[in-house]
């Protein structure tokens, strides 16, 4: 047999792949604190990148600083809290309102949701009508339905996100399949 044979079978194992999970999310008015929270440790956190860069720029940094448009003032803050949603969310699963409110973002299998959902999270927060998504919908905003991402309360002691979710195709993949009663035959 030819082993560089396209047509033949891999051989590679095949992984397990994660199981989605039913997930219930934390309720509005945590949402709420963690924004507040999350907005305040923003501001902090311009004020300190400001204050550094006109302690090495000088004055004219300060004066730029100062002097700025607002257009330019926009492009910053924007930038700013990107970066940190971006990079809190996608590095540690959290930020620091999640931190104080015991609350973790997770995707759709209960796992942290990575740079990649993160960065989709905050790009759905741009959209302009989404803080209503929240208000008035349910429990999750367009910035969470969007990239498939849940805000939980915090398992505690290793326990799972969520539930497995399962399907009717799951129980019949194990030949757990309905049965009608046997016909039996009248005449022996």
């Amino acid at each position: 047999m030819d082993e560089h044979n396209p047509y033949s079978a891999s051989s590679a194992a095949i992984a397990a792949s994660p199981e989605k999970l039913d997930i219930q999310s934390t309720g509005k008015w945590r949402r709420f604190f963690n924004w507040l929270i999350d907005i305040v440790a923003i501001m902090v956190l311009t004020f300190l990148i400001a204050f550094a860069a006109a302690v090495v720029g000088g004055d004219a940094v300060g004066i730029w600083i100062e002097q700025m448009d607002q257009l330019t003032e926009s492009a910053i803050s924007y930038a700013l809290f990107a970066l940190y949603y971006v990079f809190m969310e996608g590095a540690f699963g959290f930020t620091i309102g999640k931190l104080i409110t015991n609350t973790r973002v997770v995707d759709e299998y209960g796992r942290p949701p990575g740079f990649v959902r993160a960065l989709w999270r905050t790009l759905a927060r741009f959209i302009p009508f989404e803080p209503l998504s929240l208000l008035f919908g349910d429990e999750r905003g367009w910035h969470d339905s969007l990239p498939r991402t849940y805000v939980i309360d915090r398992p505690r002691n290793g326990a799972p996100a969520g539930r497995v979710r399962h399907s009717i195709s799951g129980q019949f993949g194990e030949q757990v399949l309905p049965q009608s009663k046997p016909v039996v035959d009248p005449a022996p």
